[in-house]
């Protein structure tokens, strides 16, 4: 039956791929698209068998347990309805009689670190709530969830496709096939979900900035910013100032597009630094306990990916001095020596794949940046989520999956820089003089 209801769904995917409009995409086949969320559904099978290898690790593994402690609140619809509703709405949820299913649940209030980085209640709720449609179906479970994060990619590639002109097909490839965006976005696993509310508030945003239904797309831009800070605030954090910043920009476009970035991002790194002054830790010492989370999980797990964890200070001049180290741990490793299985070899090729982008950018870099605010908007958003994973996270496993959503904005940002048109005619004219009758 579990194969039965997974495969079903699959189905239902491809139709709404094939049939829906929204799908559609000027001078792109569908079949490119089906392609992709095919691909999503093979590297969900590859996560897993790579998480099913042995008990210990499928028990410790994300894309079981927040399922499995859905199931507990699931199985509560058939015998006390009530207490299904109160959990899921968190309406009068804090109650003593509800503290039986809460210690059935593993991960409900369990946040190595600081729940500023991540919260656990809202991936568990959304994925009891989708069992009433699969009955409890973990294959249908994992359809659901990627054809969400597959729809957000979407909505970020038609995004992007139509802010960046002429390179839809590096967009496409960029978005849908890098190595961990791929893989990461094809499981049940918070990264899936963040990724569809991701695509979801710029659709709707830039959709709304040219006038179609703005208000009911200013709501739905503004329910996915606090469904984002529920399921990962320091992500939405990050997204409100960059958001603002291209706002500003966007209304206000005579000044110089990095002032409001540099305005509105000095603001609130200085807020952070004094944050300990307004609450019981501050911001810095919120990312030490992650630290120290992430090390002990690492020492329980017996973690073969761990590198030593960057010494930093609470405060300004710690956090700036080191986020050099943070951006090459993230961007930079594991390189191949430090490679030993097939996902970190994975990484190291796409790490060398930042590493000659970057090159590129030395050797032909665009003369004029067609779109300086979305282009500082990408990278806002990209290095500062890249210097706090590089800060927060030791464990070169960890840090190939938190990054992907960073990858997406920083590629994007890569591809403004690097002069490709150059780039292709300097490959055209080397083929002409290597096969002057072709």
């Amino acid at each position: 039956m579990n194969i039965i209801l997974g495969t079903f769904f699959a189905f239902l995917a491809f139709f709404t791929i094939y049939k829906v409009k929204m799908y559609n995409t000027k001078g792109i086949n569908k079949n490119w698209f089906a392609a992709a969320f095919a691909i999503k559904l093979i590297l969900a099978i590859g996560l897993f068998l790579m998480y099913s290898k042995t008990p210990e690790i499928k028990k410790n593994a994300d894309i079981f347990r927040f399922y499995n402690d859905a199931k507990v609140v699931y199985k509560s619809i058939k015998t006390q309805p009530t207490v299904f509703l109160r959990i899921i709405t968190g309406i009068n949820s804090d109650s003593e009689d509800l503290l039986p299913y809460y210690k059935k649940m593993n991960n409900w209030d369990y946040s190595f670190g600081s729940k500023l980085y991540t919260n656990n209640k809202l991936f568990i709720r959304y994925l009891a709530l989708i069992s009433i449609l699969t009955f409890g179906s973990y294959y249908a479970a994992v359809v659901i969830t990627i054809f969400l994060s597959f729809t957000g990619l979407f909505w970020i590639f038609r995004f992007f496709n139509s802010m960046i002109k002429d390179n839809k097909w590096l967009i496409l490839f960029l978005i849908f096939l890098t190595p961990s965006i791929a893989f990461w976005s094809s499981g049940i696993l918070k990264e899936s979900l963040l990724i569809f509310l991701i695509g979801l508030l710029i659709n709707c945003g830039s959709l709304a900035l040219k006038g179609r239904k703005p208000l009911i797309r200013i709501l739905i831009v503004v329910m996915s910013l606090l469904l984002i800070f529920e399921l990962k605030a320091i992500l939405a954090i990050i997204l409100i100032p960059a958001i603002l910043a291209y706002l500003w920009n966007y209304y206000f476009p005579k000044q110089r597009a990095f002032i409001p970035y540099f305005i509105i991002f000095f603001v609130g790194f200085s807020f952070a630094s004094e944050s300990s002054k307004y609450m019981s830790k501050g911001f810095f010492e919120l990312l030490q306990d992650k630290q120290s989370g992430f090390i002990s999980v690492a020492q329980r797990d017996n973690s073969q990916s761990i590198i030593s964890p960057i010494d930093f200070q609470p405060n300004s001049v710690s956090i700036a001095s080191n986020a050099p180290i943070a951006i090459v741990n993230v961007l930079f490793r594991p390189v191949f020596w430090e490679a030993n299985n097939i996902q970190s070899y994975f990484a190291a090729f796409e790490n060398t794949a930042i590493f000659l982008s970057i090159v590129l950018i030395i050797i032909f870099p665009m003369k004029e940046i067609k779109n300086k605010n979305l282009l500082l908007f990408t990278l806002s958003i990209s290095l500062s989520y890249i210097i706090i994973i590089g800060l927060s996270v030791p464990i070169l496993g960890a840090i190939s999956r938190y990054r992907i959503i960073a990858l997406i904005f920083l590629e994007m940002s890569i591809i403004q820089i690097i002069d490709i048109n150059r780039i292709k005619e300097l490959i055209l004219n080397k083929q002409t003089k290597t096969h002057p009758n072709k």
